[in-house]
């Protein structure tokens, strides 16, 4: 006779998997924090998040339906006893390997939908991204004019009271719905190895002014390669899928000026901009 599987089984072994995954999840979360661990990337940390407040979400869905299920059962126990004197042959219940074979279907199929989904979502911001720079680019056409006009006699950037505006262009370029924030570099006339950034990251406030900098990052050295007038560096960190745009600032007789960079806003919807050029 073939074994019975039992639903209420099956859904208390899934929901005592999904708890233990998450309490050593848990536990290797508070191994890292407490040691200091450079294990895991900011992605795979992200990844292993959302795998951890999946399992706590199934497992307390688990929960409930472990509730309903053993109210059912509850009541065939019932049936069963009235049924007492006329008993008939009990299918026996299914073995743990059966149980084991269906948990590992269920989470098959979980991953399939996680990887499809993943796989669109990649397309989608891949579009999105695409959309941003080509906003980006149109925008830069407009300001770039304006703000090589107000840095091109600038000097020495100044810690303080920057002109009101250069202040009043980056933070118009704030106020867009598609930026998150743009930032204004400029190069440093005593030093190679350093740069000045300035953002309009609120109100105007004569303290405020550029901050100076020692280059470091990657995007740092593509932007001061570009300030020499090799721009390659750049424009390959431009073409690849994010929402981050530099755009070189030229003067009058095409010397750059400085660069201004474009955090675009992760959130916005796209779907409003049509872009028919």
């Amino acid at each position: 006779m073939k074994p019975r599987i039992r639903l209420l089984t099956l859904t208390v072994w899934i929901t005592a998997t999904l708890l233990v995954s998450a309490g050593l999840l848990v536990v290797l979360g508070i191994f890292n924090e407490a040691l200091n661990w450079d294990l895991f990337g900011p992605r795979l940390e992200a990844i292993l998040q959302g795998v951890f407040a999946s399992c706590l979400a199934l497992a307390f869905i688990g929960l409930g339906l472990t509730l309903v299920l053993g109210t059912q059962e509850i009541v065939r126990s019932f049936s069963v006893i009235r049924r007492h004197f006329q008993p008939e042959e009990a299918r026996p219940e299914a073995s743990g390997n059966v149980y084991g074979k269906l948990m590992l279907y269920i989470v098959l199929a979980f991953a399939v939908l996680v990887t499809a989904l993943a796989s669109l979502n990649h397309v989608v911001q891949a579009h999105r991204s695409k959309v941003f720079r080509k906003l980006a680019a149109e925008q830069m056409d407009h300001f770039a004019a304006k703000v090589a006009a107000q840095v091109d006699d600038l000097g020495v950037p100044p810690r303080d009271h920057v002109p009101y505006e250069i202040y009043d262009l980056v933070h118009t370029l704030d106020s867009l719905s598609f930026v998150q924030r743009a930032t204004l570099y400029l190069p440093d006339p005593d030093d190679e190895s350093a740069l000045w950034g300035y953002t309009a990251w609120r109100e105007y406030r004569d303290q405020d002014g550029f901050a100076r900098f020692f280059i470091a990052k990657d995007f740092e050295k593509a932007m001061k390669e570009a300030l020499r007038g090799r721009s390659g560096d750049l424009e390959r960190i431009n073409s690849k899928t994010g929402f981050n745009w530099y755009q070189v600032i030229k003067g009058d007789k095409g010397q750059p000026l400085g660069v201004l960079r474009i955090d675009g806003n992760p959130r916005e919807s796209f779907r409003e901009y049509f872009l028919g050029s």
